[in-house]
């Protein structure tokens, strides 16, 4: 028995199918720092905020059944890699499985397809791109163009259609295909009950009362003769800052002899001046709400669930977000209206003092008198703190 692959197809089909899974490889390990490694910096496809593999990682999007998108992906370009080597023709077990070429080409035309549609969330829902992402998209096209010389559409849909009949004509086939769906709705059933890979971002996991006594007064933390001072720079709906801040708390606890002093750097117009366009629309508004929460001694519970709703933050859900640390949302509300002037005035000055610093990113810090932008691993940040000690 022969099959449909030749010689030439099966070089193409490897090539391909092990450049997926280094992708996917690499792509695993992104989702496992966005989502479970406090301590890691911004992978290196995380440019800004619309080119952010990390944001996209730490999305609902990147999970199908409550598997990583990346895991599957793994998978399927596995599967591509034994169906391009294996030697079906060789073994009578195989001797239905005639048509390799045009299950590659059945299985990547549904990848296509999906590649669309996660390219279309990406673009118009999520407005952030995965250059990772992208390349495996380009991929499937590739897999899919390359699969079909030599036959027609039809011709490959109903090669797979008749060989999947025939297998399944088999009992042995037949006894292993049901053995296998069964055991993975079991383990589907298992991965969506005990959700080993859909934690939320670790910085989410970190409750603020771990690292700070609730009610800490003002935008300091740690001792007023504090040796070394860290003055640090944030946006509430930059996803890095959030990860700032739970470091913050975090090294505020572990170190002592320091003081940090939280201040605001929004890319929102609405209270920023230097800033042309708002690439954080809500920036501002959480500022004021953060800053009317320290008039009741409340500005690091809050600004911590700022950080962490970072991707709504409209007036609804952070008055939803004051009520839940028992904040008198009413006169939060009236603290804002009031003070709105004021608010807008210590923001102009926190800017002006960034902008002297040379500071145009957040996160950012000034570690006693060194400056850094980015973010930094926690060991790698704990580490200067220490050296500045």
């Amino acid at each position: 028995m022969r099959t449909d692959l030749s010689k030439l197809n099966r070089i193409i089909f490897v090539i391909i199918s092990i450049a997926g899974i280094i992708l996917s490889f690499e792509l695993i390990l992104v989702y496992y720092n966005a989502n479970f490694n406090p301590d890691a910096a911004p992978s290196f496809c995380a440019v800004n905020e619309y080119l952010d593999c990390d944001g996209v990682a730490e999305s609902i999007f990147s999970r199908f059944l409550g598997i990583p998108l990346a895991v599957w992906g793994l998978g399927f370009y596995s599967f591509i890699f034994l169906l391009a080597l294996f030697p079906f023709h060789k073994l009578e077990l195989f001797r239905d499985f005639k048509h390799p070429r045009s299950y590659i080409f059945t299985m990547s035309s549904f990848a296509v397809i999906v590649s669309i549609i996660l390219f279309f969330i990406s673009h118009f829902v999520m407005e952030k791109v995965c250059i990772l992402c992208q390349n495996l998209y380009i991929i499937n096209a590739v897999l899919f163009i390359a699969a079909k010389p030599g036959n027609t559409f039809v011709e490959l849909y109903k090669n797979t259609i008749n060989d999947v009949k025939n297998i399944l004509s088999d009992e042995i086939w037949r006894n292993i295909a049901v053995l296998v769906v069964i055991t993975g709705v079991i383990a589907l059933v298992l991965v969506n009950i005990y959700k080993p890979f859909s934690p939320e971002n670790p910085a989410k996991q970190i409750k603020p009362e771990t690292y700070y006594k609730i009610g800490t007064i003002g935008n300091v933390l740690g001792s007023e003769d504090a040796k070394l001072v860290i003055h640090e720079y944030t946006d509430y709906e930059c996803p890095f800052c959030e990860i700032s801040n739970a470091m913050m708390l975090r090294l505020s606890k572990e170190v002592e002899g320091i003081r940090i002093e939280h201040h605001d750097f929004p890319l929102d117009k609405t209270c920023n001046p230097s800033v042309k366009n708002s690439i954080h629309k809500n920036s501002c508004l959480a500022i004021y709400y953060a800053k009317a929460a320290k008039k009741q001694g409340k500005f690091w519970d809050m600004a911590f669930l700022l950080f962490q709703n970072r991707e709504d933050l409209s007036e609804k859900n952070i008055l939803k977000l004051a009520e839940s640390i028992d904040l008198d949302t009413e006169k939060l509300k009236k603290d804002v209206q009031e003070n709105k002037e004021l608010y807008n005035k210590q923001i102009r000055e926190d800017v002006a003092n960034a902008d002297d610093l040379g500071i145009n990113g957040t996160p950012s810090y000034v570690i006693g008198i060194k400056k850094y932008e980015g973010i930094l691993p926690y060991s790698q940040l704990k580490e200067k703190v220490l050296e500045s000690l």
